[in-house]
């Protein structure tokens, strides 16, 4: 009886994070199966057709860089293979990653693997780090197994996939490999629990580093000054409306409105669960369905809105709630300021809305007031 995945993997590597664990066991997986392999070479494929046989190493070091895994032809480097779970990107990734593969003299890729709950974030975040380091990109057809990719003026392609959807491939083309199956099922029963919301052990280091209390304080602040500012400039308006905290959220209801009295009643501040969900920011603006929110007519303004300008919309209850992106690197003043004209934008696209009779627009009667 051959030996399965995790009595491999857990013996090496018990006590090292999801990700290198789950790199482990897909790594160990393609050296095991030629079928699983051959699903892996498909799945690449599709993003370099060319591509040649590869063997899968872990962890290879390359001057500052330390990609996951690595695909090797012979001894060339053809694609760098980075596992994501919920840990953010590291300084080097993807610029440093890319560089590196454009070193090389044949066509090469780096391919991100993440939960499907965080691709777009992600991409996004990537799209961001290429744009920051002035590196163009130009889009390449999606295909269903890997739906982001771009071609980069660095020569090397980036691209980013879902571990669903790795495991699919690898699945499909194990039909006939019961072995292999079985160690899938594993690695997924792992992206599965790496995606749950289990409570983790709490480290004394977790419960000790002060950055963490000293970061929410400065994005309270944030939310305070942005607002105020926002007041001045007449843009929100916050008469008859309170402050309120959750167990997930902490901010304030606003009315978001401008030259005229249309528009509509919002929540803004730090909300944890979007932020754990979708990565792009900790700041939000929701509206809630109903009179006050009215959460249905502002999501058919802003979808459209949102989507033109690159702007990350996700579900909240029967509402919609707005991504508000705190620049990298700006001093408060413009991280107010860049707030502030996000609302401005926000507010225009509500000028659409029909206006309300004056009785329908009290938050005090429709929806929790106390912090």
């Amino acid at each position: 009886m051959s030996h399965m995945v995790f009595s491999h993997i857990v013996q090496k590597r018990f006590s090292q994070a999801k990700e290198d664990v789950a790199t482990d066991a897909l790594v160990y997986i393609l050296r095991s199966s030629a079928s699983a392999c051959n699903g892996m070479m498909k799945l690449l494929r599709g993003i370099i057709p060319e591509l040649p046989e590869l063997r899968f190493e872990t962890q290879q070091t390359e001057g500052s860089i330390r990609p996951d895994m690595w695909g090797f032809a012979d001894a060339r480097p053809c694609v760098y293979v980075e596992n994501k779970f919920w840990a953010g990107l590291t300084d080097n990734q993807p610029v440093s990653y890319l560089r590196q593969l454009a070193a090389y003299p044949h066509q090469t890729a780096l391919l991100v693997i993440a939960p499907a709950a965080r691709e777009q974030a992600l991409w996004r975040e990537l799209n961001h780090r290429l744009e920051a380091d002035c590196i163009s990109a130009s889009l390449r057809t999606a295909g269903s197994a890997v739906p982001c990719s771009v071609d980069t003026q660095l020569g090397p392609v980036l691209a980013l996939t879902s571990w669903a959807s790795v495991l699919s491939v690898l699945e499909h083309e194990c039909s006939d490999d019961a072995s292999a199956r079985g160690n899938l099922v594993q690695l997924r029963v792992l992206c599965e629990a790496a995606d749950a919301d289990a409570f983790a052990p709490i480290s004394r280091a977790e419960v000790s580093d002060q950055r963490t209390p000293a970061f929410v304080l400065q994005l309270s602040t944030i939310v305070q000054s942005a607002v105020d500012l926002a007041i001045t400039e007449k843009v929100l308006h916050v008469g008859g409306l309170r402050p309120q905290a959750s167990w997930e959220r902490i901010g304030r209801y606003v009315r978001v409105s401008g030259e005229s009295s249309r528009g509509a009643g919002a929540w803004f501040g730090i909300h944890f669960a979007l932020w754990k969900a979708h990565g792009t920011t900790p700041l939000w603006l929701i509206f809630d369905d109903g009179d006050f929110g009215r959460g249905q007519e502002v999501r058919q303004l802003i979808e459209p809105w949102a989507m033109q300008n690159g702007i990350l919309i996700a579900t909240s209850g029967r509402g919609v709630a707005i991504a508000m992106e705190i620049p990298e690197g700006e001093e408060k003043d413009g991280v107010n300021r860049s707030l502030v004209n996000d609302f401005k934008a926000v507010a225009a696209v509500l000028e659409a809305l029909p206006q309300q009779p004056a009785n329908t627009s009290s938050l005090e009667d429709s929806a929790e007031t106390s912090i």
